[in-house]
């Protein structure tokens, strides 16, 4: 795929990663640089992590990239990242550009396209183009947070969630086995004990781990332990602990080092397969999900606290909902308010309970953590 006549300029760079094992980035190219080339693309060369290609128009990349997902016998597992800015030099690769795509690839799942809010907003008045809701996400090396939309097509417009399910009990396995793949989520292995998961997920590197809380051989947290050596080992691996009890240390616990792409909740959400598909969907996308009822219990167990004392009534509903996973978007949706309205009590939040940005760190998920260390018995 050449490069072309390329200058300096603003474009819109798409970046394809190979989710499955077997394909080299040149492999990748050579099977869909035709199609690249019909929407008017060019090379950009490599990056860290995937193939870069850019285009001058946002809705020919965009375009291009929803052609290469539906050619599923030559792209199935890639995942797809669309960003749009300058783009410089003999060898564009190191420009922001390229590298907040190149972090959009990353993060989507196998036949997935992520794109950034910049280039929804570009193609906005293109009706034949669709984009599912706004969501926030922090990326690596990238400060703040980024808005992007997931892509969506014809029949293909989510991608296959590959999970894991970990729980010693053969009927429960065998139940949410049935109910994921009835909703097209591939299961990709099970197991009954802690050891047999970590094979399995070092085997499959699933996009999410379903885990119990309580395993064989003593029943107590080997769950906790097993999904805390998953998030060390492969942390692009989202795990989700399910649990019988609602005990908000163990919601701790599970995000409490890093929480992204984690969850907690209460075994019984499972029979509500819209939670459950959800919370699955969110931590694939490197979101945190704690249960509804955990959130509202750490908000109410907080109330001796200080600062919390500072939180108006509004803010402390507006906080809750946060501890859910939920959008800016989802939240004024249940309020019936503005996002503007949803950003000022945020903001607010997080000045109150003296939460400063670091990089790295998703401030709302630590809104939720501070209350839930400071619940923890000493």
């Amino acid at each position: 795929m050449p490069r072309g006549a390329f200058q300096d300029g603003t474009y819109t760079v798409l970046v394809a990663e190979r989710k499955r094992s077997g394909w080299s980035g040149d492999a990748t190219v050579r099977a869909w640089s035709g199609t690249v080339q019909r929407h008017g693309g060019f090379r950009v060369g490599e990056t860290a992590s995937g193939t870069a290609v850019a285009f001058r128009s946002a809705a020919e990349a965009v375009r291009c990239a929803v052609a290469v997902q539906e050619a599923q016998e030559t792209a199935a597992g890639l995942a797809l990242g669309v960003h749009a800015g300058e783009v410089r030099g003999a060898d564009g690769t190191d420009a922001a550009a390229v590298q907040q795509a190149a972090r959009l690839a990353r993060l989507a799942g196998p036949g997935q396209i992520l794109a950034s809010a910049l280039v929804r907003q570009l193609i906005a008045d293109d009706a034949a183009l669709r984009f599912g809701e706004d969501r926030e996400v922090s990326l690596p090396g990238l400060a703040g947070r980024m808005v992007i939309n997931e892509v969506r097509w014809g029949d293909h417009h989510r991608r296959v969630l590959r999970v894991v399910i970990a729980d010693d009990a053969a009927l429960v396995r065998d139940g949410v086995s049935a109910l994921l793949r009835a909703h097209g989520i591939e299961v990709a292995g099970t197991a009954s004990d802690s050891e047999g998961l970590h094979e399995e997920v070092e085997r499959h590197l699933p996009d999410v781990a379903l885990v119990d809380i309580r395993m064989p051989p003593t029943f107590t947290d080997e769950g906790l332990v097993a999904a805390e050596r998953i998030r060390a080992r492969f942390p692009e691996v989202g795990v989700l602990v399910l649990s019988q009890h609602l005990d908000a240390r163990y919601a701790l616990r599970v995000a409490h080092a890093n929480p992204a792409r984690t969850g907690y909740l209460l075994k019984d959400r499972v029979t509500d397969s819209r939670v459950l598909f959800d919370a699955l969907d969110r931590i694939a996308d490197g979101g945190c999900v704690i249960d509804a009822a955990v959130a509202e219990g750490l908000v109410a167990r907080a109330s001796a606290l200080a600062r919390i004392d500072e939180l108006t009534d509004r803010e402390r509903q507006v906080l809750a909902l946060v501890a859910e996973g939920r959008s800016n978007r989802a939240i004024s949706e249940l309020l019936v308010v503005t996002q503007k309205t949803v950003e000022t009590h945020i903001g607010q939040i997080f000045l109150k309970l003296g939460l400063r940005e670091t990089e790295g760190e998703d401030r709302r998920v630590a809104a939720v953590l501070a209350y839930l260390q400071a619940a923890r018995p000493g």
